[in-house]
């Protein structure tokens, strides 16, 4: 009999070192934890930071010190789309909100997104602190 070989995705993002097969670093088991590493990659990358590619992530970081009202908020969420639709392609957003945390110490993202695997489609939900 045949052993079965493992299937992974991607490095896992963040970067983390807890896994059972002794990686140096974690990888991505299921296409859709791959997705969510996908997006959460672009979203925490500073445009620019990236050699060869410098309009890769976002620019929230010029939103630090704007109003914390609703037209900042509407140029968050256009800025994640974007940077989403751009560079993961199995991903689509379907809704982005901007909750600020019950301190208005933090700014969390709330992103539900469909993940398309061949030809099956699967929503998917994933919170991001700025």
């Amino acid at each position: 009999m045949a052993n079965k070989v493992k299937q992974f995705y991607d490095i896992k993002y963040p970067f983390t070192d807890n896994n059972p097969y002794n990686y140096f670093i974690d990888l991505n088991e299921k296409l859709e934890d791959k997705v969510a590493s996908e997006i959460l990659h672009v979203v925490l990358t500073r445009k620019g930071t990236r050699i060869r590619m410098p309009n890769f992530g976002t620019d929230l970081v010029k939103y630090i010190f704007d109003l914390n009202d609703e037209i900042t908020w509407e140029n968050v969420e256009s800025e994640v789309k974007n940077a989403v639709r751009d560079y993961v392609p199995n991903a689509a957003i379907q809704s982005i909100e901007v909750v600020n945390s019950s301190d208005n110490n933090a700014i969390y993202l709330d992103l539900t997104y469909s993940v398309t695997k061949g030809v099956t489609t699967e929503n998917n939900r994933l919170v991001v602190k700025l």
